[in-house]
């Protein structure tokens, strides 16, 4: 699935001078990187009120109250001080008003203008609102947009959105905006996969164990199963039970196979082939990959966001 990219990544990219390159040192934004948010709402107001062009200070305070980090969270004043600082030529605050101009829980909901928003900081450069834009172009079905789709995910893929590595490699498979190629979809999603990004990691570690696109390698596919399953990935963790009941890529391991089975069925991914397998364990065993499932859901649950 594509999903929606938010403004949080970019806001902690250092602030750099035009003329030397070399980073500034900024105490709003250093409080807002190291958790001290109350700090950081002081100082991007003590720099508004020296100088009431400040837009990078205008777009910390709105995301500060959009995640409602040190105060409490109000969309309506984050959603004034993006306002303020796009207005100001902020092309961070431009995406992030974009973004909350589509939120469907925003009483100003305007979608028309969040597209203009979402445009002009594409063409700014912006790699997340390059990615949201893409998405919004592909919706349309026309090839003429898929092709400008590509064009802005190529962008965001540059900057390591690893969501837009694994939409190019969506692409290539389908022939959408590009030549259909397996190897091209196999390059983008190795790139996903390489980036983090667990959909990429399981689409790969698919075309490594089938060898499509790309030399087929079964272990290779067993490690990158691992650690989509490891993110919470049902998909990932489903296959990695079926590849560990068979020994295919790992040693075969029928307890191993069960715990996975009972975690990618707890978050609603059935398989009957697999209960089976649950089934004809002795109580013992059972027993055994009912704790290894529950401490991987546990673990889940407190790592996730």
């Amino acid at each position: 699935m594509m999903r929606v990219a938010r403004l949080a990544p970019l806001l902690l990219l250092p602030l750099m001078t035009p003329a030397a390159a070399a980073p500034v040192v900024d105490i709003a934004y250093g409080a807002y990187q190291t958790g001290h948010y109350r700090r950081a709402q002081a100082e991007a107001l003590k720099r508004i009120e020296a100088n009431n062009n400040d837009a990078a200070a205008m777009t910390l305070l709105g995301e500060l109250y959009r995640q409602g980090f040190g105060i409490p969270a109000d969309q309506k004043v984050a959603t004034e001080w993006y306002e303020q600082a796009a207005a100001r030529g902020d092309i961070n605050a431009t995406f992030a008003l974009a973004m909350q101009l589509l939120d469907e829980k925003s009483s100003r909901r305007d979608p028309a203008r969040a597209g203009v928003l979402l445009e002009k900081a594409a063409a700014a450069g912006h790699p997340q609102a390059s990615y949201n834009l893409a998405l919004a172009l592909l919706a349309t079905g026309r090839p003429e947009d898929d092709k400008r789709a590509v064009s802005y995910l190529d962008i965001a893929a540059k900057a390591m959105i690893g969501e837009a590595m694994y939409a190019l490699g969506t692409l290539a498979r389908q022939g959408r905006g590009m030549q259909e190629s397996e190897e091209a979809a196999a390059g983008w999603m190795k790139r996903a996969a390489e980036a983090g990004n667990a959909a990429g990691q399981v689409e790969y570690a698919i075309m490594l164990f089938n060898g499509t696109g790309v030399a087929k390698d079964e272990a290779a596919a067993g490690k990158l199963f691992l650690r989509a399953a490891g993110q919470g990935n049902a998909i990932a963790q489903n296959r990695l039970a079926k590849l560990y009941q068979f020994g295919l890529g790992l040693p075969p391991d029928r307890i191993e196979a069960a715990a996975w089975h009972l975690v990618a069925r707890a978050q609603g991914l059935e398989d009957a082939s697999l209960d089976g397998l649950f089934d004809r364990l002795n109580p013992e065993q059972q027993a055994r990959a009912g704790r290894i499932a529950a401490s991987r859901i546990s673990t889940a649950v407190l790592t996730s966001p």
